[in-house]
């Protein structure tokens, strides 16, 4: 791209050149990387907990907590969006896995040998299915990061609907290759480092990638925010909000 025309894209687009400069594209390091892998605590339940129908009750009991703790949040004015999509998916998945595991105790085996595969279904179908009603899970923390308005930048969008669709085929993958192969320590290996690499890549490769190439990007959705600041006059990107 020829300098004159780069540089037409950045002042026309100041919101552009404001993502680039601040931590509105966020690479999470130490607590703060921490904190977030603590919202996927009702999976850790599984490798404390040798009881499946134990565990099954107990990440489900975590979830609840966890869907208390954001609504307390919520209330207090910490978080903007409440329930999360994520809490709703585990609420579902966790809720679903203790009332089969109880009910039918006989089979409790058979329930935990697929469990796994059933886990990683739901979490895709959760993925896929916010995604098509437009509130990407990864949107519900931009949006208390960010406020909606600014979260409804085109390149956050474009990073939330994404990361959806990226998280969407990585569990898919996995609960086939779990309910294929439950018992192979190849498909075990696969799946922890396919789901590993889906979190490094959500957390820290591509968000990284985006502030990177942030001009590149927004050279793709040009008229989306021209748009985008057309319609939000009242946002200050050289400053605070005004």
């Amino acid at each position: 791209m020829p300098h004159d025309e780069t540089s037409l894209i950045r002042a026309r687009r100041p919101s552009v050149v404001k993502i680039q400069e601040e931590e509105q594209i966020e690479v999470p390091a130490g607590l703060n990387f921490f904190a977030k892998m603590i919202e996927w605590a009702p999976l850790w339940c599984f490798l404390l907990i040798d009881n499946a129908t134990y565990a099954y009750t107990a990440a489900f009991g975590v979830v609840v907590f966890q869907v208390f703790v954001s609504y307390v949040q919520h209330k207090r004015g910490e978080f903007l969006e409440w329930p999360k999509p994520l809490e709703i998916i585990f609420v579902v998945v966790f809720g679903l896995l203790t009332t089969l595991a109880w009910i039918y105790q006989e089979s409790v085996e058979t329930i935990e040998e697929y469990s796994g595969p059933a886990i990683n279904a739901g979490l895709a179908l959760g993925f896929f299915v916010s995604w098509l009603l437009s509130r990407p899970v990864v949107r519900g923390y931009q949006v208390d990061k960010l406020g909606e308005e600014r979260a409804s930048h085109p390149i956050l969008v474009h990073m939330a609907s994404w990361l959806s669709v990226m998280f969407t085929v990585v569990f898919s993958s996995i609960a086939v290759i779990g309910a294929l192969w439950p018992e192979g320590d190849w498909a075990f290996l696969i799946c922890n480092l396919a789901g590993g690499g889906a979190f490094l890549t959500a957390y820290k490769i591509y968000p990284a990638y985006v502030k990177n190439h942030t001009e590149e990007m927004a050279a793709l959705y040009a008229d989306e925010i021209a748009e985008w600041e057309a319609k939000h006059p009242e946002l200050n990107f050289d400053g605070e909000m005004a």
